[in-house]
């Protein structure tokens, strides 16, 4: 025990604790040598925003409400063939030997059969269905990410997209997002996106779920830090700057995740600025940790 608190005591003299003359003048400017510390430099980089989605990898290209209202279609337009069959037949019929009744009766059902097709073809149309795009190529496979309504407007096609299936942690799958989403559904109030997934190992199965990440809007220049750099004291996230001869803690605000495991720092931090990235929660823990439990009996 008195050991971790001497090393947690060094590292805490590390983060700010040095008087004047503790250490040569030539060494000053020098950044104190904690062992385990590993720093890196934040650095501007193009980046778009993204949009967060629960995704599934899909066993066909559809979701089952699509295939349900193509089934649909599919069957109205069976019964309106029928009947244009059957009143073309009683209508060819000579001397009047059809009954009128019989006529009239299939020419309202053709009229019925019509009218269903016309309303199944446009509730197919509103689920995008009517934007036919190309098959899979070899290695790729269908995931379908469902997004919030009020991120619809955002998404476009072929956008860049990420798969991180839970599945697979610490695994990421590319691709690309297939068509713009063309219906809300109701029920849940949010957007299916059908997105193609480059899987050319064939690891993902139909039914996996996991986060599904979605490039929206125009790229922009951002400052941009190791993911392991950012640590979070309460709920204020913050970074360790190297600053002359000490580790000084500085708040900052993230935006968005970079697909290479970076994180976007909004405010709060300057590109080319060297922060600690391997051994910032340790930073974090001596800077919590009070004087008297660092010096130990």
């Amino acid at each position: 025990m008195r050991a971790a608190l001497g090393i947690l005591a060094v590292v805490a003299v590390a983060c700010g604790g040095q008087e004047a003359g503790d250490v040569p003048a030539e060494r000053a400017e020098a950044p104190v040598q904690v062992p385990g510390l590993e720093t890196a430099t934040a650095e501007t980089v193009p980046l778009r925003d993204t949009v967060r989605g629960f995704g599934a990898v899909a066993p066909a290209a559809e979701p089952p409400d699509v295939r349900d209202a193509r089934a649909a279609l599919a069957e109205a337009e069976a019964r309106r063939r029928l009947a244009e069959q059957q009143v073309s037949r009683l209508e060819t019929l000579a001397n009047g030997l059809a009954p009128r009744k019989e006529l009239d009766a299939a020419r309202a059902e053709l009229a019925s059969a019509a009218a269903t097709a016309a309303r199944a073809r446009q509730a197919l149309a509103a689920f995008g269905a009517d934007e036919r795009r190309g098959a899979l190529a070899a290695g790729e496979t269908w995931v379908i990410a469902h997004v919030l309504q009020l991120d619809v407007a955002r998404i476009a096609a072929d956008a860049a997209a990420r798969f991180l299936p839970d599945a697979y942690p610490g695994r990421t799958f590319t691709g690309r997002v297939d068509a713009a989403p063309a219906y809300v559904d109701p029920a849940t109030r949010t957007a299916p996106v059908r997105v193609r997934v480059r899987d050319p190992d064939a690891l993902l199965r139909p039914g996996m779920t996991g986060a599904a990440m979605l490039e929206v809007g125009a790229a922009r220049d951002a400052v941009v830090v190791p993911a392991a750099a950012v640590v979070y004291d309460d709920a204020q996230p913050l970074v360790f700057v190297v600053d002359g001869g000490r580790y000084a803690r500085r708040a900052v605000t993230v935006g968005t995740a970079a697909p290479d495991g970076r994180v976007e720092v909004r405010a709060g931090l300057a590109a080319g600025t060297r922060v600690v990235t391997t051994g910032a929660a340790s930073l974090l823990s001596a800077a919590r940790l009070p004087a008297t439990a660092a010096e130990g009996d």
